[in-house]
């Protein structure tokens, strides 16, 4: 950064205005500058977001806040017009490390005068805190000089001089001693791979890769591991038209010791990532720093200058709970060798990790749909983008807003959505009595069933009347469903009496139950226009191969016949534990990026917050979450509704798992019915055997008022 700053340049003072900048001011001082939303973040103690706002001028800073931004704005503006801003209070300084090698160019006035550091004659100018004349040339020496110096006199200087013109400009004493560089995308190698495991070594650190390959890595420190992964890691984008993911490194215990980094994952004050932890520490001496995220099991680092998006590097720590124990729930004997090696399956079947497996599986949507992007410091476009991506954060609609969002702060409960997973249990009819079990069997993937057809649009929601309503038309609909019948054997196909607000699928469900004109008009509607398309589609079928890819080699395929794949579904726990490892980790990607879409902000300067503002990711749609939701209720409402014509109703439901009353204890009872929507089978939709109670079970379970399907989903968990 220190090449974009010359003073050799210099116009003419002028008159300083009170008061806040416009917004349009605040963001061009900081583009000149060349500085960061983040920096700027950073050295107000702010989010990026509140910084955007105030560029925006959709909020004002305010208090003690608003104290320090203007310092720095004052700052800036002087820096810029080679003038002298008022050095601030302690208590409203900004903090000036946060602007990197910037904060040694920025001039302020002190109260006494102090030898400049170039020409030893006194003056009351600051550069980045250090006495010295504005510009590039000194002025001649006063002849009351040694008056003018209050705190120490100058030293005896010649009786005439002349104006001191420096060849070159003194070093910057303070600053980071080496700024690292992430090449530019075409330039970058990737030698080995997308991922290194690393471990401590004889000298410096052993980097086990997703090949199996071993490499010596050179680093002692973050900034020589830092500088050996941007010139050896990486991967190719998912699709041509996205972005290459960022290469992870996995930091074992021995590692993290090599690095000097605490051994216990940091309190939540030391995760904030304008914190002094050590890593953090050694991250900015070389112009780096973490994303909005900060610290944690895993951390994202980025170039201070960089675009976080394309630029960034994902750091996992195991001894702060990275894999072990996380979602990844991977096994903690494995060496550093196989733990490289079920990355680097993962990597080929999903994506290189960059955190949980359900913030990969968000990420992955963002992969094979991707908007165009820009590199936010260089405008340079990095990625063409397809058709269909979602280019833009939007607010969701009032009752569509997650609990703790700012639109569902001040929102009465019939105005939230009424769409939810079942939640149902009944006691046993008579003729059900005398039945000796209960077999429990579960959907595989049961959110992500059917969720290719989900038609998404990218924009926002806009409130209508009164309009007839269209089942291509992605939304939410204000709607009396009481016209829809309800078998008392049967969950209720939808929850709420009355009118009430659900999605596009929901309503659709209903019209194909009693047919679209019996229906009641909707009353309102918070509709998306524009064009649609099945945007989950591509990131399904992502999934799905990668599944059965990941089966396969469990010796469990698609063409097996039910006893077969019976016995090895039951055979399953005896099986290689890396690759069931691996089975969990992608039903994890799954469900947990669909749970992603709608999860609140988990950044340190918002999870404070008593009603947060929606992220500012195209890819956090709550509509779509919720879409999600009913239309994988409606899946189930109708495979259990036509699978009653046998005469087996289910007794218990909790979200895709069901529990029938049977004769015997196997599950082909339910499945082999002649009218039996369900089949047994490993693709996302067809069903698995969970668990066999006897009947005496359920109805104890029932007469403590739980709900048996719940107990048996949190007890079995689903392979």
């Amino acid at each position: 950064m220190d090449g974009l700053f010359d003073f050799d340049a210099i116009s003419e003072p002028k008159p300083t205005t009170g008061g806040m900048p416009a917004p349009e001011q605040r963001r061009r001082l900081r583009h000149h500058s060349g500085l960061s939303l983040h920096q700027i973040a950073d050295a107000c103690g702010v989010s990026e977001d509140t910084v955007r706002a105030w560029e925006q001028g959709s909020t004002t800073p305010r208090g003690n806040t608003a104290a320090i931004y203007g310092h720095l704005l004052a700052a800036l503006d002087a820096r810029q017009e080679s003038t002298a801003a008022p050095e601030p209070p302690p208590a409203q300084a900004p903090d000036w490390a946060a602007l990197g090698a910037l904060r040694h160019e920025i001039p302020t006035r002190a109260a006494a005068h102090a030898p400049c550091r170039r020409c030893q004659q006194p003056t009351q100018h600051r550069v980045g805190g250090h006495p010295q004349h504005l510009g590039t040339r000194c002025p001649a020496p006063a002849p009351d000089a040694g008056r003018a110096l209050q705190t120490s006199p100058a030293p005896a200087q010649p009786a005439a001089r002349s104006l001191v013109l420096p060849t070159q400009r003194p070093p910057l004493e303070t600053g980071p001693t080496v700024r690292l560089a992430y090449p530019p995308i075409k330039a970058r190698g990737m030698p080995d791979g997308p991922s290194a495991v690393l471990e401590a070594g004889p000298s410096g650190l052993i980097a086990h890769l997703a090949d199996s390959r071993t490499r010596t890595c050179p680093a002692d420190d973050l900034h020589g591991l830092l500088a050996w992964a941007v010139n050896r890691l990486g991967a190719a984008p998912v699709r041509r038209e996205a972005l290459p993911p960022g290469p992870l490194l996995v930091l074992t215990p021995t590692a993290r010791a090599r690095l000097a980094l605490p051994a216990d994952l940091p309190d939540l004050p030391a995760r904030h990532p304008r914190s002094d932890h050590p890593l953090l520490q050694q991250a900015r001496a070389i112009g780096w720093q973490a994303d909005a995220d900060g610290l944690g099991p895993w951390t994202r680092l980025h170039p201070s200058t960089g675009d976080p998006a394309c630029d960034s590097i994902h750091l996992a720590v195991t001894d702060w709970g990275a894999l072990h124990h996380d979602a990844w729930n991977l096994p903690e004997r494995l060496t550093p060798g196989e733990l490289a090696a079920a990355l680097g399956q993962y990597t080929s079947l999903v994506r290189t990790p960059l955190g949980p497996p359900g913030a990969c599986g968000h990420q992955l949507m963002r992969d094979l749909r991707p908007p165009a992007h820009r590199h936010t410091a260089t405008g340079a476009l990095l990625a063409l983008g397809v058709g269909g991506a979602l280019t833009r954060p939007v607010d969701p609609a009032p009752c569509e807003a997650p609990p703790g969002h700012q639109l569902a702060s001040h929102r009465a409960e019939k105005d939230t959505l009424a769409d939810t997973d079942i939640d149902w249990w009944r006691h046993p009819a008579p003729d059900e009595a005398d039945r000796t079990y209960v077999v429990c069997l579960a959907v595989n993937l049961f959110h992500l069933a059917g969720i290719r057809e989900i038609q998404v649009a990218d924009g926002p929601a806009h409130h209508v009347h009164h309009r007839p309503f269209d089942h291509k038309r992605p939304g939410s609909w204000l709607v009396d469903l009481s016209a829809v019948p309800q078998h008392p054997l049967l969950p209720p196909a939808f929850t709420g009496t009355g009118p009430a607000w659900h999605t596009t699928p929901a309503v659709a469900y209903a019209g194909t139950r009693v047919g679209t004109a019996q229906l009641e008009p909707p009353a309102e509607g918070w509709l998306r226009p524009g064009p649609t398309s099945p945007y989950l589609a591509p990131w399904y079928e992502h999934l799905r191969l990668a599944r059965l890819s990941v089966l396969e080699r469990l010796g469990i395929t698609a063409t097996m016949d039910t006893p077969d794949l019976l016995a090895a579904l039951a055979a399953l726990p005896q099986a290689d534990p890396l690759q069931r490892a691996l089975l969990r980790a992608l039903h994890a990607t799954g469900q947990d990026a669909l749970a992603a879409l709608a999860q609140p902000p988990a950044q340190p300067d918002q999870t404070a917050l008593t009603a947060w503002p929606s992220p500012k990711e195209p890819t956090w749609r709550p509509d779509l979450h919720a879409a999600v939701i009913a239309n994988a209720r409606a899946n189930l409402h109708r495979k259990l509704a036509r699978t009653s014509r046998s005469g087996y109703w289910p007794l218990a439901v909790a979200g895709g798992h069901i529990v029938y009353a049977t004769r015997t204890p196997h599950l082909t009872e339910i499945t082999d019915t002649p009218t039996s929507d369900f089949r047994i089978g490993i693709s996302p939709g067809h069903v698995h055997p969970v668990a066999v109670r006897p009947l005496h079970w359920y109805t104890a379970r029932c007469a403590e008022g739980v709900n048996p399907a719940q107990l048996l989903k949190d007890a079995c968990p689903s392979w």
